[in-house]
């Protein structure tokens, strides 16, 4: 099975570095064969942002082939705690390639933009895709520490949701191991997940690269809808992290629901897991209509 990347070198152009990716079948959307998952380009806008990050926190200030506006970001120990990711169109199964830089520097609160752009029939690099990290100095906050949201199992087996049957094979669905979890009192889906492939090949993915490469599947986890009638699609998602993921084996946890409105609009709210608990909490807007 395909990484959802493979890497196509460098590519300079109008003053700015990239670097190129060309998609894998692993990469395709549920919806269509010709465009992209949400995730992977989600996922590869994350790892540009890590890489800025460490390239800026080393030099002070951006560089390598992240590099982009100047500026100094929050300095010793930092994480990121919040990335929004906005899908701009259709990402197309055609060569893409990313670059982020610091977009609003400072000494201890500073934020990273990436962008995906991807070619056109004609070979024109538009941009599909952006994303913004905050990137916050830490402090020791040990004896503060607070979460009650609720575990979630890690044993057990529960049915996933109908349509995963038909497309559970396809595309990015097949490029990843599924688990799902009896739902409880509240209904709600419960599912255990992980990418069977690196995002970019001949790399080990960091751990949050590894939660952006399935978290935007959380619009597919809580789904109530028959996708013979109904689409719902996502042109956003937002996580905010209270700590950094510590993942086992690549398993990202996921409780997901929509709610649903009645003029098209919808949210999908997910509260995101590792094998120590809690770490992250994220929001999806969902355009819904009937077909």
């Amino acid at each position: 099975m395909d990484p959802f990347f493979h890497p196509a070198g460098t590519v300079d152009d109008d003053g700015a570095t990239y670097e190129a990716f060309e998609p894998s079948r692993s990469a395709a959307s549920v919806w269509a064969d010709t465009m992209q998952h949400g995730a992977p380009p989600a996922a590869l806008m994350v790892r540009a942002i890590e890489r800025c990050a460490d390239d800026a926190v080393a030099s002070g200030a951006p560089g390598g082939v992240a590099s982009g506006a100047p500026g100094r970001v929050a300095g010793g120990s930092t994480a990121i705690s919040r990335v929004t990711i906005e899908l701009l169109g259709v990402v197309p199964m055609a060569q893409s390639r990313t670059r982020a830089w610091v977009s609003r520097p400072g000494r201890s609160i500073s934020m990273i933009t990436a962008e995906v752009e991807c070619a056109d029939r004609e070979g024109r690099f538009r941009p599909v895709a952006r994303a913004h990290a905050w990137l916050l100095a830490e402090s020791d906050t040990a004896a503060l520490v607070r979460d009650a949201t609720p575990a979630i199992p890690t044993e057990g087996s529960a049915p996933a949701p109908a349509f995963f049957a038909a497309v559970q094979d396809a595309g990015f669905l097949g490029a990843c191991e599924w688990r799902f979890v009896p739902a409880g009192d509240t209904g709600v889906q419960r599912c255990w997940v992980r990418a069977r492939v690196p995002l970019v090949a001949g790399e080990q993915p960091s751990p949050l690269v590894q939660v952006f490469s399935v978290i935007d599947a959380a619009n597919g986890i809580s789904a109530r809808m028959d996708p013979v009638e109904v689409t719902w699609m996502n042109m956003d998602m937002t996580v905010h992290l209270h700590r950094p993921p510590r993942l086992d084996d690549g398993w990202v946890g996921i409780v997901a629901d929509q709610q649903i409105g009645p003029t098209g609009l919808g949210t999908t709210a997910s509260e995101i897991y590792d094998a120590d608990g809690h770490f992250a909490r994220g929001a999806q807007t969902l355009l819904i209509a009937r077909r």
